[in-house]
C-alpha cells in the first residue's frame, strides 16, 4: 500500500509519502509549507504517526525549492534538531535530505560571494518589505511583486537551511552527491526509483553565467528575481522527481514551470506521454505555469492541488484545462482547501465530464490518496 498526503499548508506545500519495502514502514516529507504550518499541522502529524514508538525514521526529507511557503515549516523542523530547542521534534530521526541551495544554483562560492556582497541591501530591503502589509521592491525601472520579494528575501533562510543541514550531517543530496538537476540520473532508494527531472541543468548553467556577469551589479542581480524571467531562481530552481515505487508513478513538481518540467524529462530521457498515478500539480495550480502540451505530456489517475486562494491559487482555468484535456477518462482532482468558487465550477464541469474531486474536510489535517 502506498499512502500520498497533502497536507493543509495554506498557500503552500507540505507532503507525506508512506509506503512499505523490506518489511518497514518508509516515510518521506516534500517541504514544509509557511509560517504557521509546523506548529499547526506538520508536526503534530508528524507526532500521531510516532504513536508510543520512541522515534519517527523519515527515510527521506526534501526542499523543492527555497520559497517561504515551502521552507519555513523545513527550517523550523531543522532548526530545532541542529540546535536541540526545548520544542523541538527530537524523536524524528531523518536519514538523508535533498535540497539545492542557493549556493549550489549560484556555482562556485567565489562567483557567490561576489554577487552576494553587492546584493545584500536589496537582501534587507525584501526582508523589510515582507513586513509590510503590501510587500514591492522597485528595482530600476521594474517593480519586483510580492513572490518575487519573498523569494529575495528567502535567500537568508536557505543560508541558515544549509548551515543546519551541515551540522546534523544531511548535507551533500546522497546518493545522487552534488546539485540535482535533470542530468543527475536516478538512483534507488529504500524500494523507490527517483529520476531527477528539474531542474535543467542547461538553464542551471546559464543562470550561473548570468550572475557571474552582473555580479558587481546589485539592481541586476535584484531583478533577476522577477516572476516573469524564465530565469529567475523560483522557475529555476524547483525540485522535480518522477517517483517509482512497485510500478506506481508519482511526479513532484514543486513550483517549476510546466514548459520546463516537459524538457527535463527529454533531458532526463523519459519518454512522453507519461502515465502517472499521481501528479501534484506545480506551484499551487497556477495556470502562469501550466501549458496544454504539460497536461497532455503527463495524464495522471489523481492530481493534487495545494492552495487556499492566495495569489488567485489555484486558477479557475487550471481547473478547466485538466478536464477539456482529459475529455471523458477516469481520474480524480484532489484539493487541500475550499476555495472560493471551486465548488460551483466543479458542479458545472461535472454537469459534461466524469470525474470525481475530493477537497480536503476542514476538520482533517490532510487528504490522503491510497494506491493499491
Amino acid at each position: 500500500m502506498i499512502r500520498f498526503e497533502a497536507l493543509n499548508a495554506k498557500h503552500g506545500d507540505a507532503l507525506l509519502l508512506h509506503y512499505q519495502w523490506k518489511n518497514k514502514k518508509r516515510l518521506w516529507l516534500i517541504d514544509g509549507g509557511p509560517k504557521g504550518v509546523w506548529k499547526q499541522t506538520l508536526k503534530p502529524r508528524l507526532e500521531e504517526l510516532r504513536g508510543n514508538d520512541s522515534e519517527l525514521v523519515i527515510d527521506l526529507a526534501m526542499l523543492s525549492h527555497v520559497d517561504e511557503d515551502h521552507v519555513t515549516g523545513i527550517l523550523q523542523m531543522t532548526k530545532g534538531l541542529a540546535e536541540r530547542e526545548e520544542s523541538a521534534a527530537d524523536f524524528l530521526d531523518i536519514k538523508r535530505f535533498w535540497h539545492n541551495s542557493f549556493h549550489d544554483i549560484v556555482g562556485s562560492s567565489a562567483s557567490l560571494q561576489a554577487g552576494m556582497s553587492s546584493l545584500a541591501g536589496m537582501e534587507a530591503k525584501a526582508a523589510a518589505a515582507m513586513a509590510g502589509a503590501s510587500p514591492q521592491l522597485k528595482v530600476g525601472d521594474r517593480s519586483l511583486d510580492e513572490r518575487a520579494v519573498a523569494v529575495l528575501a528567502s535567500i537568508g533562510q536557505g543560508r541558515e537551511l544549509r548551515d543546519y543541514l551541515t551540522k546534523l550531517k544531511l548535507n551533500g543530496n546522497q546518493p545522487f552527491g552534488g546539485t540535482l538537476s535533470s542530468k543527475s540520473g536516478s538512483e534507488t532508494v529504500e524500494g523507490a526509483t527517483v529520476t531527477l527531472v528539474g531542474p535543467i541543468k542547461s538553464r542551471l548553467d546559464a543562470f550561473r553565467q548570468k550572475w557571474k556577469s552582473e555580479s558587481g551589479n546589485a539592481a541586476a542581480l535584484a531583478a533577476l528575481f522577477r516572476n516573469d524571467l524564465d530565469e529567475s531562481p523560483t522557475n529555476l530552481s524547483s525540485l522535480v522527481m518522477l517517483v517509482v515505487i512497485a510500478k506506481r508513478k508519482i511526479l513532484l513538481t514543486g513550483d517549476a514551470r510546466g514548459d520546463d518540467i516537459v524538457d527535463g524529462c527529454n533531458d532526463a530521457g523519459l519518454k512522453l506521454p507519461l502515465k502517472l498515478d499521481i501528479l501534484k500539480m506545480p506551484h499551487h495550480g497556477s495556470d502562469r505555469n501550466i501549458t496544454k502540451k504539460f497536461l497532455e505530456s503527463f495524464p495522471a489517475k489523481h492530481y493534487v492541488i495545494s492552495a487556499d486562494g492566495k495569489y488567485g491559487n489555484p486558477d479557475s482555468d487550471t481547473v478547466e484545462n485538466i478536464v477539456m484535456t482529459r475529455g471523458d477518462d477516469d481520474y480524480t482532482l484532489h484539493f487541500t482547501n475550499e476555495v472560493k468558487g471551486l465548488k460551483t465550477q466543479l458542479t458545472k464541469l461535472k454537469k459534461k465530464h466524469s470525474f470525481e474531486a475530493e477537497i480536503r474536510k476542514k476538520s482533517a489535517p490532510s487528504l490522503t490518496i491510497e494506491l493499491d
